[in-house]
């Protein structure tokens, strides 16, 4: 990530650098390190360069008491920076650069203003409250204890989300957004983080943070890694992850670099859809499918697609009245992760007034692990698509595509989903593994009147074998 900077900034002794997250202190580290070579000629001294570096150019926030002493015993090699005999340099203090000062949460609504904490779920932890950050909750100044703090380059790797009891992963409040918002109201020379990609198109709260990451005509680089192991080999994160670098000197478009590699790297436009299609290749498809979709006069499947939990039904927490065979004519068929069952009738009272369409349904999460690829690269999507008949209802764990009233056109339908030009499109604007209406934003609401296949749809959209060849290598077959 460090490599993807410009050079001139390693042979810069005025900069000033800053981990406002650091949880190891490996940036700061690999900074010093970077430093140390570049600035040689500058400052011939090896002592007087190390002196120069730690004491004046490198700083950290910890996000804990414990990652700041882990932080400064890789950086000063001693948790204790005030410590002559252990530390690289002496501070006059046993924190040195890497901080960890109390931070206060301020509520407003029941909500903190600087980092979203929900202050009725607000954990607190040795009396401290345990989800604060102080780089969120104070200026510069505040931090480090010098008037007109500023810095020049922030570096890292900000938490990602908040645990505040309303669910983890993607349910939980992402947090990493407000760390990049903070970052850049710094206006430093030069900003880079890894972050989740799931803001691409996605996200709980982000659709603001996407606009402003998209139109932002100083981000130079982005690198992407659809799978997050080939940056964090540990780590599932649905959706994958992305390094960014924002450059104060830069205007105009981003490199994008699959994979972090600079083959295949091209310059875009971000801002040229709404959401961030993660290869030119595929914005090469989309944009011939919106051209003929226009020209027909062809809405969205989003436009037709029913809401999550259309029935109001919970999968972990269904109704007592459920039951594994009917026991009467009024029982309705109930369509759960568990398998088919049964439910009476007058027990749904949400939109009760489509029980009696034909539905075609899918899972609200495709079959893939956190979003990814299998090993051939090729992604499934959507897993279990159906229809389902009148006198039928489902949990939330299943969407529902559309609703007919004769059997035909949701027979079709369910064809046209299981479409590897269908799940392309899909695929293109779904962040992780979890599906909701917006991701089917890119896929043509067609007319039901016949069958649709692949080849008809092909042709129908006047692609390419280039085009072709490229769906066909990321879309796996539905038998």
């Amino acid at each position: 990530m460090l490599d993807r900077l410009p050079d001139r900034v390693w042979r810069n002794p005025s900069l000033k650098w800053l981990d406002p997250c650091t949880k190891s202190g490996v940036f700061l580290f690999e900074v010093a390190k970077r430093l140390m070579e570049g600035l040689k000629s500058e400052i011939p001294d090896y002592k007087d360069r190390l002196e120069h570096i730690y004491r004046n150019m490198l700083y950290g926030i910890a996000i804990s008491e414990l990652t700041g002493l882990i932080s400064r015993r890789t950086l000063y090699q001693c948790k204790d920076a005030s410590l002559e005999t252990h530390s690289i340099i002496k501070f006059d203090n046993p924190e040195g650069n890497i901080r960890f000062p109390e931070a206060k949460c301020e509520w407003k609504g029941g909500r903190c203003i600087h980092c979203g904490a929900n202050e009725k779920n607000a954990r607190v932890a040795e009396g401290r409250e345990a989800h604060i950050h102080p780089f969120l909750h104070m200026d510069l100044s505040e931090l480090f204890g010098e008037e007109d703090m500023q810095v020049n380059a922030i570096i890292g790797n900000p938490p990602y989300h908040m645990q505040d009891g309303g669910g983890t992963g993607k349910s939980a409040i992402p947090l990493y957004n407000r760390f990049v918002e903070k970052a850049k109201a710094i206006d430093p020379e030069l900003l880079t983080f890894v972050i989740p990609a799931r803001w691409y198109a996605g996200g709980k709260g982000l659709d603001d943070f996407r606009r402003r990451m998209l139109s932002d005509s100083q981000i130079a680089l982005l690198a992407d890694f659809p799978r997050s192991r080939d940056v964090f080999p540990d780590v599932d994160i649905a959706g994958g992850v992305c390094s960014f670098v924002r450059d104060k000197h830069h205007q105009g478009n981003c490199l994008v670099m699959p994979n972090g590699e600079t083959k295949g790297a091209t310059l875009r436009s971000l801002d040229a859809h709404e959401v961030f299609v993660r290869d030119s290749k595929d914005v090469t498809i989309l944009e011939k499918v919106q051209s003929i979709s226009e020209k027909n006069g062809w809405k969205s499947m989003s436009s037709v697609v029913r809401p999550r939990n259309f029935y109001g039904l919970q999968a972990h927490k269904l109704p007592s009245s459920v039951t594994d065979e009917p026991k009467s004519q009024q029982n309705i068929l109930l369509v759960t992760k568990e398998g088919d069952k049964y439910i009476p009738r007058n027990a749904i009272t949400k939109n009760a007034a489509t029980i009696d369409h034909w539905k075609v349904i899918i899972s609200k999460t495709s079959s893939e692990h956190a979003g990814e690829s299998d090993k051939h690269g090729l992604h499934n999507v959507i897993s279990r698509p159906r229809v389902i008949p009148p006198g039928s209802a489902l949990t939330e764990t299943y969407l529902v595509v559309n609703l007919f009233g004769q059997h035909e056109p949701a027979g079709r339908l369910l064809d046209y989903v299981k479409t590897k030009f269908f799940r392309f499109l899909l695929y293109l604007r779904t962040p992780t593994h979890n599906l909701s209406r917006p991701c089917f934003e890119f896929v043509p609401l067609l007319p039901m009147d016949r069958n649709w296949t692949d080849e008809i749809l092909y042709d129908f959209v006047e692609l390419d074998n280039t085009d072709i060849e490229r769906i066909e290598s990321k879309i796996k077959p539905i038998i």
